[in-house]
């Protein structure tokens, strides 16, 4: 299965949220799941307990790094026929734009 996560801090004393997502970030690396960050989101692949977790764990990092309030996006995709990767997906789309 592939989840997109996103992790957004309100009410910081800056406009940078860099630290903040490198903070949810960990999180997705501590799980050792394969992962591609992007620049509005988090893309992996887990099974649907894992993603669950690292959502759970990646908002509470954020939320204990100081952010006063998070709001957190979770879409997931799985796919029951077929198993896909991250890459195949991908290169699929890409050939048929060429």
């Amino acid at each position: 299965m592939v989840a997109e996560l996103s992790v957004v801090p309100i009410g910081t004393s800056s406009t940078s949220l860099s630290d903040y997502i490198a903070t949810a970030l960990r999180e997705v690396k501590r799980a050792g799941v394969k992962y591609r960050l992007c620049p509005t989101s988090t893309v992996f692949e887990a099974d649907l307990e894992t993603v669950l977790e690292i959502a759970k764990a990646a908002h509470r990092a954020v939320i204990d790094a100081g952010a006063k309030r998070v709001v957190t996006t979770l879409r997931i995709d799985e796919r029951l026929d077929e198993l896909r990767t991250m890459e195949e997906r991908i290169e699929r789309v890409a050939a048929k734009v060429k």
